[in-house]
């Protein structure tokens, strides 16, 4: 009997101790063909300044922020800039500078994340215990592949969205070889309604934020490392127009600015450097209703004309 209860009491303690380890879910597809349930939520612009190379500093900072949205400001989604968990370094590798440094090259890739990463299981644990949707930024790897890259991970801690930057400011040759463009905008849904995701100098250029727009997309998430201006800068003015002419919210989160601009265009947060705010958006379908009814796609054909520079030869 002894032995019994021993038995037992060793085997409930042993099972008090293992830690169990969490393990994310990538399913872009988890609220295809549902309902939208939601129709209101509270978006939270977290503009954090990482620290280059410096991926666990960099977290620390991105939770302390992430908790502070969530507890102080009640947020529903906190979005944080491009790039942010390694710091954004890829203009520190380019060419030829690498022709004598092959190591830089490694440690660019070493600093990589894989979307079942550590670093990744941390930003899905953290949604899953905060119950939000967190909007990530990461250099991602895909075998020997890298990527610009923002995944969005719903309140159960899965990823339901992911987007790798399709447009470089510096172009495509000085690159390293091993880092891609993006090659498509997919719109995913979620429980309060289609998003967009673009990143940074995306939004330069009106086709990609169109695209999503006549994809459906209730609302466009831009997080951005690179340049930003004042409130009466072209950056500014430029979000202002993609929400216009695209009638949805957009969300521009960069680590020195936020700016969060309803359908109409106008500014209904900002903030600077390592604030957080806040604004609730409003994404019912019937405010979507025939905001393109007067578009003519059949004239436009002379936007597929012209060579693709990302496919030319470095």
């Amino acid at each position: 009997m002894f032995k019994v209860l021993f038995t037992l009491i060793l085997s409930i303690y042993l099972l008090s101790s293992v830690q169990i380890s969490y393990s994310q879910t990538v399913n872009l597809e988890k609220y295809k063909n549902i309902p939208q349930v939601i129709t209101k939520v509270r978006i939270a612009s977290a503009a954090i300044i990482p620290d280059k190379w410096q991926k666990e500093t960099n977290w620390n900072r991105i939770e302390k922020m992430v908790r502070k949205a969530v507890t102080d400001g009640g947020a529903d989604i906190v979005v944080t800039p491009e790039g942010v968990l390694e710091g954004y370094v890829v203009n520190e590798v380019r060419k030829p500078d690498l022709q004598n440094e092959p190591e830089l090259l490694q440690k660019f890739f070493e600093l990589s994340e894989p979307i079942n990463g550590s670093y990744i299981k941390k930003a899905c644990e953290l949604a899953d215990e905060l119950n939000i949707y967190f909007l990530l930024g990461f250099l991602e790897r895909r075998n020997k592949l890298l990527y610009n890259s923002a995944i969005l991970i719903d309140p159960d801690g899965d990823i339901i969205s992911k987007y790798s930057k399709t447009h470089f400011a510096q172009g495509y040759k000085i690159n390293p070889d091993s880092y891609l463009a993006g090659e498509d905008y997919p719109v995913f849904d979620t429980p309060f309604g289609k998003i967009g995701i673009l990143i940074c100098y995306d939004r330069q250029l009106p086709e990609p934020a169109r695209i999503l727009a006549v994809k459906g997309a209730q609302v466009l998430f831009v997080p951005s490392y690179g340049s930003y201006t004042d409130m009466d800068g072209w950056n500014t003015i430029l979000m202002r127009t993609r929400a216009y002419e695209n009638r949805f919210p957009v969300i521009f989160c960069n680590p020195f600015q936020s700016l969060l601009i309803n359908e109409k265009g106008d500014i209904k947060a900002a903030g600077n450097a390592n604030e957080i705010v806040y604004y609730e958006i409003n994404t019912a379908p019937e405010r979507y209703k025939d905001r393109f009814k007067n578009r003519r796609p059949s004239t436009y054909f002379q936007l597929e004309k012209g060579s693709d520079p990302a496919y030319e030869k470095k």
